[in-house]
């Protein structure tokens, strides 16, 4: 996603900030300045888990030494802070060693400390000796240079120190996802703008729907819902919950004579027939989703849609194998994105943008594919990641996305099969516990 051009540009870019709060600082101001960031591999910095990784040292050396966080900014090297303390440069150093090496997520934290006249004091000056390699007892420096390892191994290291840092939900009550599933859709509907998809300000790449018709669909979703819970109740065999997506999806083609909902109204269904069965434990979610999935598709087979035309002529994956996978795209990468960001303080809306990031380059979206061929399908990759490194930047995403709106409507691309996931990856993440 991103060149090693742009990572020395970013590394660049943090050295003049650091300049320039050093030149600024008068010797009444501070006696240490500190530039607090983490040293995390490969080309995502932002990995679930580092925000608390960060809030947590800060919130360390505020007990310790007390902070003044001058500067908290984030870009494609992750996030860090320029922050002064009014303690002596050696006492912060000795400090900042304890952090480093208070557990073993720690590892990633990278605690830099200055004096007022720009000068650094670094671990030899306390006669340590250099930190060693995220894998072996070797120092990191030379591993480095020597490239000893290969980029998964440190790229699985460094995810198995965040697991202890990953806020997981524990429970997701079915009634609250009912209930959350429906404020889910209008949520992804009123997010403006969005590429080829409907939303307050046009209807995209859509031309038999509208904000008001999808918004009218979209209200008739918590009846299938209630439906879905009486079932459960009433213990029902399967086919009385397919029936019930059959009369939702009757209902939406009723109210608006054509199809805004149709891959949520299965999706939906999918995942809160999960939590039913799961009683709403969300370490067996996805195992119940994969479960379902699977008898959902033996019940009512491959039925003819552009979709299983896809997979038969693409040898993709589609929604089908999606689902009998778990969810993976939501699962193993929108929602723990999406949750990353919120942990981190990013405004929410940049989050759910974030997000639409993540799926696009994630969900093998039939409809792009239908539209416009596996170019289509290409395209959402590509300018997911460019949305992605945007928001990284701390960039103001909606121009582009204006910019894209306008391209997707020429060429007819839409992406509806990402809309539906960031619809469910909402719904999980304000129902989840």
């Amino acid at each position: 996603m991103n060149g090693r051009s742009d990572f020395l540009n970013a590394r660049d870019a943090r050295q003049r900030e650091l300049d320039h709060t050093l030149g600024e600082a008068r010797p009444e101001d501070a006696a240490s300045f500190l530039f607090v960031s983490t040293n995390v591999p490969g080309a995502d910095k932002h990995r679930p888990g580092v925000s608390r990784l960060l809030r947590n040292a800060l919130e360390s050396l505020q007990q310790a030494i007390g902070l003044r966080v001058l500067l908290s900014r984030r870009d494609l090297l992750g996030s860090f802070c320029i922050a002064s303390s009014n303690r002596p440069p050696i006492e912060v150093k000795r400090v900042a060693v304890v952090v480093e090496e208070e557990n073993s997520s720690a590892r990633l934290l990278d605690i830099d400390v200055y004096r007022p006249d720009g000068s650094q004091l670094d671990r030899a000056g306390l006669g340590l000796p250099p930190r060693s390699c995220l894998l072996c007892a070797e120092p990191a420096r030379e591993c480095i240079l020597l490239r000893r390892h290969s980029h998964s191994e440190l790229v699985e290291r460094v995810d198995s120190l965040l697991i202890p840092l990953v806020p997981s939900p524990r429970y997701i009550p079915p009634e609250s996802l009912a209930t959350n599933l429906g404020i889910g859709v209008l949520h992804e509907l009123n997010l403006t703008p969005k590429p080829g998809l409907v939303d307050c300000h046009d209807s995209g790449s859509h031309a038999d729907l509208s904000y008001a018709a999808m918004r009218a669909s979209a209200e008739l979703l918590p009846l299938y819902f209630d439906d879905i819970l009486e079932c459960h109740r009433q213990q029902r065999p399967l086919q009385y919950f397919v029936q019930a997506g059959i009369e939702a999806e009757k209902r939406m083609i009723r109210k608006i004579q054509a199809n805004a909902h149709k891959g949520f109204i299965f999706l939906s269904g999918l995942v809160l027939m999960a939590a039913c069965a799961c009683d709403g434990r969300a370490d067996f979610l996805r195992q119940e989703i994969s479960s379902i999935a699977k008898g959902l598709f033996a019940h009512i087979g491959s039925p003819d849609s552009h979709g299983t035309d896809i997979r038969n002529s693409y040898g993709l994956r589609g929604i089908r194998a999606e689902a009998e996978q778990g969810l993976p795209a939501i699962f193993e990468h929108g929602w723990p994105k999406y949750r990353e960001a919120l942990e981190a303080g990013w405004d929410p809306e940049h989050a759910a943008f974030y997000l639409l990031s993540v799926l696009m380059q994630q969900v093998e979206d039939t409809t792009a594919i239908h539209r416009c061929g596996l170019e289509g399908l290409s395209r959402l990759r590509r300018d997911g990641a460019r949305l992605q490194k945007l928001l990284e930047q701390q960039q103001e995403p909606k121009p582009m996305l204006a910019a894209l709106n306008e391209e997707y409507c020429a060429a007819g691309l839409t992406m509806g099969g990402v809309a539906d996931c960031m619809a469910l990856t909402f719904a999980l993440q304000d129902a989840a516990d």
